[in-house]
């Protein structure tokens, strides 16, 4: 997935208006819901900081779907691990930078640096790169997607209906929708069920405990 942030500018970037300035924290990694805390705080507990801030710290995450020891789990998944988007009025009107703030930004625990342009001073996002981010995070909000663990030919135990505890192999794959189609054999006959990524389980490898068919 290509990252909507952290590019080097080329040339002079036209300050956004008041509301929207948007800037990319480098944070560290696995600390991100602790270092927007961290944030969160500085603007709370400082008024001039406060009118600066128009929208909360952002990270973009998204539900993702996934079947351990045989339960379901809905997990929240960093589009852009390593990264704070914060939406700050750090540039005045006429395009100079609030060094105050900046500073104070920077000295947040978890902060390790702003995207910079040339001279090293925090660089807005283009307008281009604002709009996809925001896109972005707001079609990852919704319902959990399954995570895809599967492959054609990997294989898999059944959890669940009259097959369950059988193996199977993994013939078909529909990642969109989550679903399966897996060959279990049995009494000599090849049985195709159409599953649900949560109906299943993968087998790690060696650890098949049967013989199961080829060629299905």
């Amino acid at each position: 997935m290509s990252r909507p942030h952290d590019r080097k500018s080329t040339g002079t970037r036209t300050v956004p208006e008041s509301g929207a300035q948007w800037y990319v924290l480098h944070v560290l990694s696995n600390k991100e819901g602790r270092t927007v805390k961290n944030l969160n705080r500085l603007f709370e507990t400082d008024e001039e900081m406060r009118v600066l801030l128009k929208s909360a710290p952002l990270v973009p995450t998204e539900k993702v779907e996934e079947v351990r020891n045989g339960k379901k789990h809905v997990l929240d998944h960093k589009l852009y691990p390593g990264y704070v988007y914060l939406n700050v009025d750090l540039r005045r009107p006429d395009g100079s930078l609030n060094n105050d703030a900046w500073y104070k930004i920077q000295a947040v625990d978890g902060v390790i640096s702003f995207a910079c342009g040339r001279n090293r001073e925090p660089l807005p996002m283009s307008k281009t790169d604002v709009e996809n981010l925001l896109a972005e995070a707001a079609r990852c909000s919704g319902a959990a997607r399954p995570k895809v663990d599967y492959k054609v030919g990997d294989i898999v135990v059944v959890l669940d209906t009259a097959f369950a505890g059988e193996h199977g192999n993994v013939e078909m794959v529909d990642a969109e929708r989550g679903r399966l189609r897996v060959g279990v054999s049995m009494f000599g006959r090849t049985n195709q069920l159409d599953l649900d990524y949560s109906q299943v389980s993968l087998v790690p490898p060696g650890e098949e405990g049967k013989e199961l068919p080829t060629g299905i």
